[in-house]
């Protein structure tokens, strides 16, 4: 990239800037998919993860919903997508996360945030799961 005039190459540095630490803030937990019928409640979730999976069931838990690491028995399926990691502190990293929650291979919830991931407080996966128990827990 070619700039002729010094001014224009310090607005380029700050458009870098901005728009590099726009992706590292963390973004609230939001709903994109709700259910169109009320969802049963008080049942088992298996809980699908790649990446931190004790942390999340940790995490469901303690909100409340019966999550379990094993298939047999479970109601409902809980894919949990934990992007790469956007910025790293002491305690973990900033990354996209989406709950994608399944009956019977149909998609009927999903949240998707960003924010810290790991042993940070407050974290995300907590907020996330406190948001899928007002629609699945006791």
């Amino acid at each position: 990239m070619r700039i002729a005039h010094p001014m224009g190459l310090a607005v380029a540095v700050v458009l870098q800037l901005v728009l590099l630490s726009s992706c590292t803030t963390p973004v609230p937990a939001t709903v994109t998919r709700a259910p169109a019928t009320p969802l049963k409640s008080n049942l088992k979730i298996f809980v699908q993860a790649t990446v931190q999976q004790g942390r999340i069931v940790e995490s469901l838990r303690n909100a409340g919903i019966d999550a379990q690491e094993s298939l047999p028995g479970a109601d409902y399926t809980l894919l949990v997508k934990v992007g790469r990691n956007r910025r790293s502190t002491q305690c973990g990293g900033i990354s996209n996360v989406a709950y994608l929650l399944s009956d019977e291979g149909r998609y009927v919830l999903v949240i998707k945030g960003r924010g810290l991931t790991g042993s940070c407080r407050p974290n995300i996966f907590d907020e996330m799961s406190y948001m899928l128990s007002s629609y699945v827990g006791s």
